[in-house]
């Protein structure tokens, strides 16, 4: 059985293999060329630069060659593509203390460092994820810069000497972060990390991960003994009940968080950019993006690319359960097959407007000539399409509970009123 939390520590004497193998991990964790690729566990993921790195580095006389060439290289290669990441700040995905990290800065300072580099896998499972909202990189970042330095404080590297950049990895089944540690000055010269050193990191971890759910259930648990005490003349299993019935109305409300989207492979990617560029051809140049106040053309198109949106895999199976949930709703009003059809439909309708919607604004985006990263963009409708979808999902699911709650607490009253007539 899977541990909810993962952590995995690697540590690097610097030595000239090393050094290379430090520089292209982090080659391979900023980019992410390859890290989607293949089902990989915690432990083969933090190995996998270490492959990479003998990739890369043989195409190449020595390390310096590497660093100090690569980003006159073509488009294509492996160099090429962190040339043009590292041009748009940000767009290589690590961060760290610096409020702006340098790939190739921090390429050639692992290259002549002469202290351990240290690399860690934090990982989750993706219902605990989900559930704890660490399905993004802000979250992750949140959580590492609240605790990374009282981490490093338990292997003895106070804040000032601490050297560290990290980048998420939205992976299916298990999101995570990788994180590469070192010493401004090397001082420690034991890169093994002890049995109760590696307790204390992973407890400083867990406490900044797990926050808001203790916080959470402190609440509730309070909530529900308040309750307790101040129904006490009532009989405990109504009480139980009672407060069962608070907290699915209250997953009505406010909705559980989406999971990770289904995986975009390079294909579809490429279909939907085309798709949004035929869209971005035929809107207005000005005006509001939305989907009401669009030409009539424009809105057939955007629903359009909504439609293919919503039939991909992954994606079609939520809907389908949507339209279900929809005709679940309506049944306990009628059984009039029509009608129950109908409101699936208009379940459809109503997710299809949302994802247009969706669209329209990508489509907007390629409209302006500073939008370049194609591949970001297509992510962000993807992901964004995929949210809407699930948030409502989630919802009707809460709504069906709430209202197969309150069916099951009618015949259980019609019931007692039976047995009371019969006494």
């Amino acid at each position: 059985m899977t541990a909810p939390f993962v952590m995995i520590a690697k540590f690097y004497l610097p030595t000239h293999e090393n050094q290379a193998k430090n520089v292209a991990h982090l080659l391979y964790i900023g980019t992410k060329s390859e890290v989607d690729k293949g089902e990989l566990n915690e432990l083969e993921e933090l190995d996998a630069g270490n492959r990479y790195a003998e990739k890369i580095l043989s195409k190449y006389e020595s390390l310096d060659d590497f660093i100090d060439n690569f980003e006159i290289n073509t488009a294509g290669t492996p160099a090429g593509h962190v040339k043009y990441m590292e041009e748009r700040p940000g767009s290589h995905g690590l961060f760290s203390s610096d409020e702006n990290v340098s790939l190739k800065e921090t390429m050639k300072e692992l290259s002549k460092h002469s202290g351990i580099v240290w690399r860690f896998i934090l990982s989750l499972k993706e219902e605990d994820a989900v559930k704890l909202g660490y399905t993004t990189r802000d979250s992750w970042e949140k959580a590492l810069r609240a605790t990374i330095s009282e981490a490093a404080a338990k292997m003895g590297i106070p804040e000032s000497n601490l050297k560290w950049v990290a980048a998420f990895h939205q992976k299916k089944g298990h999101p995570h972060v990788h994180v590469v540690m070192w010493e401004r000055t090397p001082q420690r010269r034991r890169g093994k990390l002890s049995k109760g050193e590696i307790k204390d990191i992973k407890k400083v971890f867990l406490n900044e991960i797990y926050a808001k759910e203790r916080l959470a259930l402190t609440a509730e648990k309070s909530a529900v003994r308040d309750l307790i005490r101040d129904t006490a003349k009532r009989d405990i299993s109504e009480v139980l009940r009672d407060v069962k019935k608070a907290r699915i109305e209250i997953r009505a409300l406010n909705g559980e968080k989406p999971g990770l989207p289904p995986p975009l492979d390079q294909t579809t990617r490429d279909e939907l950019l085309e798709k949004l560029k035929e869209l971005s051809k035929i809107m207005p140049q000005k005006g509001r993006i939305a989907l009401a106040y669009m030409p009539s053309e424009v809105k057939e198109k955007a629903k359009e690319v909504a439609d293919w949106l919503l039939k991909q895999p992954g994606f079609s199976q939520s809907v389908e359960r949507y339209k279900d949930l929809a005709k679940e709703l309506a049944s306990h009003y009628t059984s009039n097959p029509e009608v129950l059809e109908k409101a699936a439909e208009k379940a459809y309708e109503d997710i299809q407007k949302r994802v247009a919607q969706i669209v329209l604004k990508g489509a907007a985006a390629l409209q302006e000539e500073k939008t370049a990263d194609t591949t970001r963009l297509t992510n962000s409708v993807w992901r964004s399409a995929w949210r809407a979808l699930e948030r409502e999902r989630l919802r009707a699911e809460a709504e069906a509970s709430i209202a197969a709650q309150r069916e099951m607490e009618k015949k259980r009253k019609m019931a007692e009123r039976g047995e009371s007539r019969e006494i």
